[in-house]
């Protein structure tokens, strides 16, 4: 039988013993919970493509439009490879605090997807300079493995992304493929660069579609199936900012459900 100091030392023992455990558990919890988030706060969020027979999403008059929910996705996140470098660094866990909002529609008439934007912007940047003027941009990021989500600055080689680039000073949006910091292209591929956009700019409001073919044209891009979901996410760059490249506004994981 245990004296009573050993049995003090036994409770404490078994005190010390339960708070760590407990400690440990709340710490899986919340390292989880971030880690299906993102790392960026703010729970994951589902857009739905709805399919509209006959519809031109690219005419932001298009009465399909009306069928399409918008989900608004918080742009939370600053990060800056530009000036404070990044290497290989995943930046899931980094970047300081940002209060932008993406808001986001899409719809589908069986061959064609369409991504809408609305974003609040005081200025608009449309152009480009060999200094200080940048072009505003909107990215959309898909794992090619559809449902994963990788490392959310531009995937790993493990886990390739496939990027809708929309950028205000280009003619055409872009088809961009990487596997991790520092391996960002534009596929080599002319079938891939196959996406169209509207814009427009009117006060302080950018309005923006994407386009592209559902199907596939390479091993470049991620195809579009109906019954399908695909974890997305979105940046931003506001060119007033001198914001490009690696110097950016970032989301969370979100889902993409194709009907």
């Amino acid at each position: 039988m245990y004296s009573f100091k050993g049995a003090d030392a036994m409770k404490n023992a078994i005190r010390t013993c339960l708070k760590n455990i407990l400690f440990v558990a709340v710490l899986a919890v919340a390292v989880s919970g971030m880690s299906a988030m993102g790392g960026s706060g703010g729970g994951m969020l589902t857009i739905t493509a709805v399919y509209v027979s006959g519809a031109n999403g690219l005419n932001p008059s298009d009465p399909g439009w009306s069928s399409a929910a918008e989900v608004s996705i918080p742009i939370n996140r600053f990060i800056d490879f530009v000036e404070g470098g990044g290497g290989m660094m995943d930046c899931n866990m980094m970047g300081d605090m940002l209060n932008r909002t993406l808001r986001v529609k899409a719809l589908h008439n069986g061959s064609t997807m369409y991504i809408r934007y609305t974003l609040s912007d005081a200025t608009q940047d449309a152009s480009v300079g060999d200094t200080d003027l940048f072009g505003d941009a909107i990215a959309l990021e898909i794992p090619y493995a559809r449902t994963t989500t990788p490392p959310i600055c531009m995937g790993s080689q493990a886990d390739p992304v496939n990027i809708i680039m929309w950028r205000g000073d280009l003619a055409a949006p872009q088809n961009i493929v990487a596997g991790g910091i520092g391996t960002v292209q534009v596929s080599p591929d002319n079938a891939s660069q196959n996406l169209s956009r509207y814009q427009a700019y009117s006060k302080g409001v950018w309005t923006v579609i994407v386009a592209r073919p559902m199907t596939a044209a390479s091993s470049n891009q991620i195809a579009f199936t109906r019954g399908l979901s695909y974890s997305i996410a979105f940046a931003n760059w506001n060119g007033s900012n001198t914001e490009r490249n690696g110097r950016k506004g970032f989301s969370s994981w979100h889902t993409l459900a194709v009907q």
